[in-house]
This record gives C-alpha cells, structure tokens and sequence, in this order.
C-alpha cells in the first residue's frame, strides 16, 4: 500500500491518459472530410443567395446570420447537422466559418484538406 501511495500522481496520470484515450476512441469516428466539404458548399451557396438575393441583401447583418441559420437547419438532414456540431460547435459557428473564408472556400478541391 506504501508503493501506490507515493506514486499516486504517476497512478492517477497513467489511469486518466487511458479514460482519455478510450472515449476518444469510443466517441469519435473518423470524420468524412469530402462530406465537411459538400456542407460548406451548401452553406456558402445559401450565404450567397442571401448576400444577392434583393429581398435579403439590405438586411443588417444579423439578421443575415439568422436567416442563414435556418435555411442550413431546412437543407440539411439530422445526420449532417451533427457532423456540423461535431466539427463547429453550431451551424451558427460552421456559417461563420464560412463567411470569414468565402475565398479560401471557392477553390473547395484544394481546401477540402485544410477544413479539419
């Protein structure tokens, strides 16, 4: 008993790296970047109908943003929407994404590597 004693923050370091290790391994799958990438292709296509679209285009940003999000949320099914929570945190976070790299993602086929 004296021996777990003095080496129980070796004990206990050693015991979390393998929780750590087994949820990761139980949790997470690989993700699917070719799929990431349709995603991100159907959400820049859905904020550039936005940004042209003469109904929309004068809404203030916020606005925009919101609207973006519930037409993800419509296009998209419940599988993809958790892929999208998984790798964003939020459709919202996944159309900021988005937004802030509109040029990098145009060229999806060269960036498709970067996304993750």
């Amino acid at each position: 008993m004296d021996i777990i004693g003095t080496n129980s923050t070796y004990i206990i370091g050693i015991v979390a790296a393998i929780v750590v290790w087994l949820l990761s391994k139980m949790g997470i799958k690989n993700l699917d970047k070719a799929q990431i990438a349709a995603i991100l292709t159907i959400i820049l296509d859905i904020i550039q109908d936005i940004k042209t679209n003469p109904a929309t285009k004068d809404m203030d940003d916020y606005s925009k943003k919101q609207l973006a999000v519930q037409r993800v949320e419509a296009a998209l099914p419940q599988k993809k929407k958790k892929l999208i929570n998984k790798v964003f945190g939020s459709i919202g976070g996944a159309i900021e994404y988005v937004f802030h790299n509109k040029k990098e993602l145009s060229k999806l086929p060269k960036t498709a590597k970067v996304v993750i």
